[in-house]
Parts: C-alpha cells; structure tokens; sequence
C-alpha cells in the first residue's frame, strides 16, 4: 500500500469524471435492486503501478453515505506522451441499492483517513495561454446523480454532431452549449409524480461526440500535408506517432471539460457511444486512395486509442498501433466498436445495439487497386449475427416473460435523403460532396449493404419478439423514418394479420452543429428523391413530418422513455427537444405481447 498523500500533494484533474454504462442483466438476481455503472477520472501526477490514495463516496439526500470504494484500477494509462498530456485515466466500479422510489445522490472523492471532498489542481497551461473550459470549483462534489426506482428501466438521452467543422468557431456558434444547458435542466427537473424516475439514466452518443477536424489547422505536419499531399505516402517523421496521439488526448480534455456543455451531463448520467467521421476527421471512409498511407494509419490509430479511452472508457495496450476493420479478418482479435447493453426491468427488457460505421469504411485492394466500399466489416457483421443468437437462447432461457424493445444506434440514418446516379457521379469530382454522398447508407454504392441490414433488424425483431426502432445522428436535422415489410418471414403471426411489420427510426442531429441554411437546405431537398421507396425483398422505407414538414431544421437532442402498460407492453416513447421549436409530437413504438414461457422453462 501506498501512503496517503497530504491535502497539499497535487492530484490534476485533467478530464472527467465521466460515467459509463454498464449491462443490468436478467440472469442477475441482483440486477433489478441495484444500479450500476462506471466511474473514470483522468489524472496528472499518480502512478498507474502504484494504487490510488482516493475514496469515491456516494451520499444521499441526508447526506448519509450509502457507497464508498477505494478500489480503483487504471483504465489507460497515458503517461508515456509529453508532459502536458500525460496522466492516468482511473476507474472505479458503483454499485448502488434502488430504493421503492428514484434517489438523487451526491458523490465525492476523499483521501483514506482524511474525511471532507477533496481539491484537485487546475491542470497546468502553456505559458501566456487561457484555459479555453472553466475548471470546476473545488472540492469537487457532483450532484444529482439519478438512482431509477426499483424493477423501472433507465430514462434515456439521445445527442450526436457536439461540435463544428472549424475549431476556431466552434465555440462562436450563439449560444453554443444551450441544449446541453437544457438537457441539464431536463435531468434536475423533479418527475412531478412519486412513482415516475426524473432526470436520465443513459447518455446515449450517436456519432460526433468530438470534431477533430481541427487537428489538419492546428497541428503543423497536418498543415504542411494539406499542401502538399504528395508526401502522405511517404514514412511519417520520428514521434509523430506520439504528437498526435497527445493532440487527440488535448481535444477530448478541451472540449469534454469544464462546467458547460457535455461534461455536466457525463459526470451524472452513465455513457454508451459510438463514432463517426469526425470523431477521426471529416470524411473518413471517404478516402480510400488515403487510407493506406503511413500517414492515414498513425491518424487512425491516434483517433480510435482516444475513441477507447475516453468514449467507451477503457484502453489497453496504448502504445499499440490500431488498424481499421478491414481485411484479412481476424475474429479472435475484432479491430471493430460494435458494442450492446442490456438493461432488465420489471416487466421490460430493453437492449441498446451500438453499430460502428467508420472501422470498417471503405478499403483499397493493394495488388488490384479495387474499392470495396463497405460500410460494416464482415467480423462486426458476424458479432452481430452471435449476439443475435445468443440474445435469443438467453430469451429462451428466462422464466419470466417480458416485453422487448431494441435500440439499434446507427450513426447515419438507414432512411433519408436519395440523391440520383448522376448527381452523384457529378459530385464525384468535388470531394467535400463526394465525402456526404458517400457517407450516407442512401448511396448508391451501399445500396446493397443497406438492404442487407435493414432485413437483418427485420429479422431481428421477429427472432427474438421485439420492436426494434433506430436511432440517428450525422444530418443535422431532426427527421423521422419508417421501414415496412411485406416479406412473409418478417411477420409474425399477429403481424401475418395485417401484412406487415414496422420499423420506427427517430433521428435527432445536431446538438451543437448548426443545422444547415434555408438555400443549403432547400438545394439538398431540390436534388432529392420522393421520400417513399420500394425495396429488394417486400420492403419500403418512408420519411414522415417531425412537426409540420419532413425535417425540422433546428439543433435538437431526443429523450427516451418506457412507459409502464396494464397489457405487458410497455410503450417506447420519443420525444426531440429542439432549440426554438416546442414539438407537440411524439414517436410511440408498442413491442409485441411476450410470448408464454416454453414447456420445460
């Protein structure tokens, strides 16, 4: 054991806290009397071999302590990069007992032996250089932490697009952080009913959470590549590797701290997110001449380190280069982010699917020179397919059926704008409109893959007796999306009756991204197709009004909720909050009736 350290020994706060969800799972007795997540910080000055002298305390209204640990473990260790960007991201594990009602707790850190909240140091700047977030006040207490009642399902945010293209303007944008003030306020705001959960208890991120774009201005190998980008093909100079993976690590603690925007909501509500291109940079998957360069690699290695570190909380092996999930496969070592949670309530079970679109982007054959422009690898597409499956058995297996609805989180809408072929052969030759087309599941080269997933959520909801609904970012626009299926083996039997079976997608884009001009936005419906479209297989998609038009062009987030039912069918309700607009509107997704338990079960 380490000795504890003295009040005036310095621990920086470098980022967080941040909280990450975690699976509260049928098969667990205990799951349904506790609530548990994970809890990282990022610190300067502490020893990843040595342990931790920090107590994590949790206190209730009364201020009576209810959870303590002092067992935390590092998650990343990132203190082999240059000073200012070394320290040591720490995890601890909560466990907390639900109560017949909602709890809102406080938590804390403490040093063992030394009770009162402890002050971290302000993070050192370069010289003559502001902080560019407020650093918290201190000692740090984090309050309304949301604790859901007993046997009740989380209560759910939903944002993607939290930044802008251009670094230097991100933060000129009017009123940069409003939504986040308000999805803040949302999550205090007392429930109004005893029996109802307030506030949140997931934060899911659909792509976007950071723009890195910026690194191609600020970082000067980045700058001089764009000059000259003849020179990507040749070897990356000595500690490049390292400079950008510091500056990666530089933009999650500038744009994830401080008391404003996301990093309020990621101190009180666990976290589950994925990526999308500008969480790399803008258009990645796009450049597939590129993407084989020496450059492009360390670039993507750098990103996705960071994606692990700081998105879905845990890193090993940090100095090891990462490669896209492209081919030869390997299926003992997936280089793809598909993830899923699994939460378990009384009379509800909801599953949240994370698909991850970058990975596996668009590859270049080295000895032919052929494009594959895939959108899934085959290894994320086979996870899918196992977790599928073993959902099932697991279903098979439960003595108590429940109603079930899935989540499955695509960062770029399945239904949206069509552009023609010829449009987008003509955009061909401008790369920032090659870049959108080909980001979209709507191009004509993911035309095949799309039809492809869309059976395989079809299939998905009929395997294991849910209502599926998609969540998306990316478009900076609120919209709303329908999939049908006539296809005889999507429907179920009750389905069989009326012929066919639906599918809801909610998009909610962009929370801190400005949503597009009137005359851009009017040139990108101008170009588009109809909104309904027959597919392959006895399918069609549709888009449908958010409020009174297709599209709400306004910057919005979108809270989720279950709602109890006397029927065992526990409605899904979704609802955008948008910056002016107050939408007198929600999405309802009714799951099918459980089915009775098997003989045997």
């Amino acid at each position: 054991m380490t000795a504890a350290p003295n009040r005036g020994e310095v621990m920086e706060l470098l980022l967080g806290p941040i909280l990450y969800a975690k699976d509260q799972l049928a098969d667990d007795s205990k799951s349904q009397n506790t609530w548990s997540f994970l809890l990282n910080v990022f610190l300067g000055g502490t020893d990843p071999n040595q342990p931790l002298p920090l107590k994590l305390c949790f206190t209730d209204a009364q201020g009576e302590e209810v959870f303590s640990s002092q067992e935390a473990r590092p998650a990343a260790d990132f203190s082999w990069l240059p000073e200012r960007s070394a320290g040591v991201v720490w995890r601890w594990e909560v466990v907390l007992s639900r109560q017949p009602q909602a709890q809102s707790l406080k938590y804390h850190f403490e040093v063992p032996g030394q009770p009162g909240a402890y002050s971290f140091t302000p993070p050192s700047t370069p010289d003559g250089k502001e902080r560019s977030y407020q650093f918290p006040a201190q000692p740090l207490v984090i309050d309304h932490v949301v604790v859901p009642s007993v046997g009740t399902p989380p209560n759910i945010a939903f944002f993607s697009c939290n930044g802008a293209e251009d670094g230097k303007k991100w933060k000129r944008i009017p009123k940069f952080f409003a939504l986040w003030e308000e999805m803040l306020e949302e999550h205090r705001r007392a429930s109004g009913h005893f029996k109802k959960t307030p506030g949140f208890q997931l934060l899911i991120g659909g792509g976007d959470q950071l723009y890195a774009d910026s690194l191609w201005s600020t970082m000067t190998e980045l700058k001089q590549l764009r000059k000259q980008s003849n020179t990507l093909k040749q070897p990356v100079p000595q500690g490049f590797a390292d400079r950008v993976m510091a500056e990666y690590v530089g933009l999650y603690r500038e744009r994830w701290n401080g008391t404003e925007g996301i990093a309020p909501m990621l101190a009180r509500v666990p976290g589950l997110f994925t990526w999308d291109d500008h969480d790399i940079f803008d258009g990645w998957g796009s450049h597939e001449d590129l993407q084989g360069t020496p450059w492009f690699k360390q670039i993507y290695s750098a990103a996705a380190r960071a994606f692990e570190a700081f998105q879905l909380g845990r890193l090993a092996q940090p100095q090891t280069l990462r490669e896209p999930d492209i081919q030869p496969w390997d299926s003992k070592h997936p280089r793809h982010y598909f993830q899923t949670l699994s939460l378990t309530s009384k009379d509800c079970d909801l599953d949240v699917v994370m698909l991850d679109l970058r990975s596996g982007r668009t590859s270049q054959s080295p000895d032919k020179g052929k494009v594959e422009h895939t959108v899934m690898s085959e290894s994320q597409w086979k996870a899918f397919e196992d977790w599928k499956e073993a959902r099932f058995l697991q279903k098979a297996k439960d003595p108590v059926p429940r109603a079930h609805h899935i989540l499955v989180v695509s960062s770029v809408p399945v239904v949206h704008l069509r552009f023609s072929s010829t449009l987008e052969r003509l955009a061909g030759g401008v790369s920032s409109m090659r870049d959108d087309m080909l980001d979209q599941w709507e191009s004509l080269v993911h035309r095949g893959e799309r039809t492809r997933l869309i059976m395989d959520l079809f299939s998905l909801a009929k395997h294991v007796n849910a209502a599926v609904t998609v969540l998306s970012g990316d478009v900076h626009v609120a919209a709303r999306g329908r999939l049908r299926s006539r296809n005889p083996e999507h429907l179920t039997e009750a389905q069989a009756v009326t012929g066919e079976a639906i599918i809801e997608q909610v998009t909610s884009s962009a929370i801190g991204h400005n949503a597009p001009g009137p005359l851009e936005f009017l040139g990108m419906l101008t170009v588009s197709k109809d909104s309904i479209e027959d597919l392959p297989g006895f399918l069609q998609s549709e888009l449908l009004p958010v409020g009174s038009d297709l599209y709400l062009r306004e910057r919005n987030w979108l809270a989720l909720r279950v709602e109890p039912s006397q029927l065992k069918q526990p409605k899904l309700w979704a609802r955008w909050v948008a910056e002016e607009s107050v939408l007198p509107m929600e999405v309802v997704v009714t799951p099918p009736r459980p089915l009775p338990p098997k003989e045997g079960h």
